[in-house]
């Protein structure tokens, strides 16, 4: 819920509601701004939920480096067999190819004929039952949401299990060029720093390795380490369930250096007489 002193920040109330869905403080955000420069609302609006983004994939990075993986053909197995169980599950509900509904689903006569004079009804009331708070949402959007999810699913799935067997150890491998969770965090923000300066040149100055490229990549990584809310009800502080992998040193010079950081620009960065 937004409050006085989030208000104070200056922030639109748009990019307040982005960063209240993932949790995120305003003065954190508040703090990439200032490092940046002026933004227009929509500007900000689509930096924030792209800054979003890149935090919540290194949280998940960070959980899967922490984690004791299976092998990789015993990986591949558990993702095919995924796949396969969702589809047949899709079949059940009268969904012949997940991929016919990946654009989107329209309940109606196409589905399993139990699907829509059981399973439609039941889906509410369990929901109802279970989660009385939320029983607003209808049965059709549950079944619905079911549905997607399970089409995406085997998407999801099945492009794993073709690319896992060509991905290095975990952690990142150097030789091959794969970057950590921190390496790829960091180059996140830094293609957005250039992005965003490109598109707005009247933020500030062309991209360069300069005081505000490095304020604006600390910024940002503070972002990240922060990720909480207090909830107006118990005054409590709540963070993502990932936080417990993530580096809290992270923004330290002496953890991510300034040759770091230069080394990453860099190699993102090329002058526009030099690009092809």
């Amino acid at each position: 819920m937004q409050t006085s002193s989030d208000r104070g920040l200056g922030l639109p109330d748009s990019v307040l509601t982005e960063l209240s869905r993932a949790q995120i403080p305003p003065e954190n955000f508040a703090a990439v701004l200032s490092a940046f420069g002026e933004l227009p609302e929509e500007a900000q609006n689509d930096l924030a939920i792209r800054l979003i983004k890149a935090v919540e994939i290194y949280g998940l990075r960070k959980v899967v480096q922490k984690q004791k993986l299976p092998r990789t053909h015993e990986q591949r197995k558990q993702l095919e067999d995924m796949s396969t169980t969702a589809r047949r599950l899709l079949k059940l509900l009268g969904v012949e190819r997940a991929e016919t509904i990946a654009s989107g689903v329209r309940i109606g006569s196409n589905l399993h004929p139990t699907t829509t004079s059981e399973v439609l009804i039941g889906l509410y009331k369990v929901g109802a039952q279970r989660r009385p708070e939320k029983s607003a949402i209808g049965a059709e959007e549950r079944l619905a949401t079911l549905l997607m999810l399970l089409s995406d699913l085997v998407e999801a799935a099945e492009q794993s299990a073709r690319e896992i067997s060509t991905r290095p150890g975990r952690g990142g491998d150097r030789r091959t060029g794969e970057l950590t969770a921190e390496g790829e965090l960091i180059q996140a923000i830094i293609k957005l720093y250039i992005e965003f300066r490109e598109r707005f040149p009247s933020s500030g100055s062309h991209p360069a390795f300069d005081k505000h490229l490095r304020k604006f990549v600390r910024s940002g990584l503070e972002l990240a380490v922060n990720f909480s809310h207090s909830d107006d009800s118990d005054k409590k502080k709540y963070e993502p369930w990932y936080m417990s992998a993530v580096d809290r040193d992270l923004p330290k010079p002496t953890r991510i250096t300034d040759a770091a950081i230069r080394g990453a620009f860099q190699r993102l960065h090329k002058p526009k007489e030099n690009r092809d």
